[in-house]
């Protein structure tokens, strides 16, 4: 304090000596920071902050012996590892299951058929009728001759003509051509067995290891069967632009082996385009018999696991249990069913089936060629009195079902 003047305190402070300062945390580590209140001066020690490396000092480092090992391991191991890893996805496709192809079904299974009578339909009209139709094939029966495979069957030679019914071979060769030159496939019977018995290939002795002696039944086990057969197919293929042939169904089943040779042909005649198909069988009868929707119900399960074709004229006799109203419910279903309708049309009358049938077989053709139709399975459902009903169950990615319900009450469907 300052001197007292009169007795009363100088009100001044006592100078004090610039040099004094209190230091808090004397001794710690770090810097200090200095503050100052007046003439007092107060030392606080603070922490280090983070400072990165120098340029000279990062570049000490990195010449570092240590250092640069450690980045020569790294950089090949990270090297090493992605070379792994390639090798590792390579060997992850090569090695993975394959996917299954696409399911795929020939020209022949995927179109119906009508079959044509050279001797009552004009060329054209058998054009006409088969793209009415919505149609892709045709069938005639029994165009190869059982006296020689390279022939036409007598019934269809002018030389042979012995009833009105059969016709000049000049009409056989104007329809095929008409109806192959509108791009429609044309779909006659397998070669016959047994054969005749003055057959050229019976004639000569050469070909007598192609036969099961003495029934003259076809060797279908024998090897060189196939080759031969192969040239007489594509001959009427070049010849007469036929390229699909039916194997009859009870011929597949009294002799086994011919479903191997069926299979030999089709791959090796895949490249010209050419088909045999396995499986025919005339179901006129079975279906004029036939009560819907639990008879036919049968009768479609029957067939739901293979691939037949049917030959069918939808027409009843009258002395048949079915309702020729019911014939319209019936095609459609065979039509939507697994398998391949052959239409026979009743008494030739090409105009009178368009007009009943021809708007049912146009609509089921176009569905048909459906994915769902294609390659879907049947499951068939709970039926009333008067329907049948069945779906085509989708069996690949994409592709939807297919209901078909038929009915049957008073003719509609």
């Amino acid at each position: 304090m300052g001197e007292e003047k009169d007795g009363v305190p100088n009100g001044e402070m006592a100078p004090q000596e610039e040099s004094s300062k209190v230091l808090l945390n004397e001794g710690a580590d770090g810097a200090k920071a200095e503050v100052q209140a007046a003439d007092i001066k107060v030392d606080i020690a603070t922490e280090d902050e983070f400072r990165g490396l120098t340029k000279s000092e990062l570049m000490k480092y990195a010449k570092d012996p240590f250092w640069v090992r450690l980045r020569i391991i790294l950089m090949f191991l990270f090297w090493a590892a992605w070379v792994a890893m390639l090798v590792l996805a390579i060997w992850i496709i090569v090695k993975a299951p394959a996917c299954e192809p696409p399911p795929t079904i020939t020209w022949m299974q995927e179109s119906a058929m009508v079959e044509v009578n050279p001797s009552a339909m004009d060329p054209q009209d058998s054009v006409n009728l088969v793209k009415a139709l919505g149609l892709s094939s045709f069938y005639i029966p029994a165009l190869i001759s059982g006296h020689d495979f390279y022939k036409l069957n007598p019934a269809y030679v002018a030389e042979q003509v012995t009833s009105l019914l059969q016709v000049h071979d000049e009409q056989v060769t104007s329809l095929l051509q008409a109806l192959t030159g509108a791009g429609v496939h044309g779909v006659t019977d397998f070669v016959p067995s047994p054969v005749l018995p003055y057959n050229s290939w019976v004639v000569n002795t050469s070909y007598a290891h192609l036969f099961n002696l003495p029934a003259l039944t076809l060797n279908y086990d024998e090897e060189d069967l196939s080759p031969e057969l192969q040239k007489v197919l594509i001959f009427w293929k070049n010849e007469y632009n036929i390229t699909g042939f039916t194997v009859p169904a009870d011929e597949t089943e009294k002799q086994p082996e011919l479903h191997n040779l069926t299979t030999s042909l089709n791959h090796d005649l895949a490249d010209q385009d050419i088909v045999v198909g396995e499986g025919m069988v005339d179901v006129s009868d079975a279906v004029s018999n036939l009560n819907l929707p639990g008879s036919f119900q049968q009768f479609l399960k029957l067939n739901s696991d293979s691939w037949p074709y049917y030959k069918f004229m939808p027409v009843v006799a009258d002395h048949r249990t079915a309702s020729p109203a019911q014939m319209p419910a019936v095609t459609m279903a065979l039509m939507l069913s697994p398998g391949t309708p052959i239409l026979q049309i009743p008494g030739n009358n090409t105009e009178k089936f368009v007009t009943s049938l021809g708007g049912v077989v146009a609509a089921c053709s176009e569905l048909r060629s459906k994915d769902a139709f294609k390659f879907g399975a049947t499951e068939f459902v709970n039926s009333t009195a008067n329907v049948v009903a069945f779906t085509r169950i989708r069996t690949m990615k994409g592709v939807t079902k297919l209901p078909v319900c038929v009915q049957d009450d008073e003719g509609r469907h």
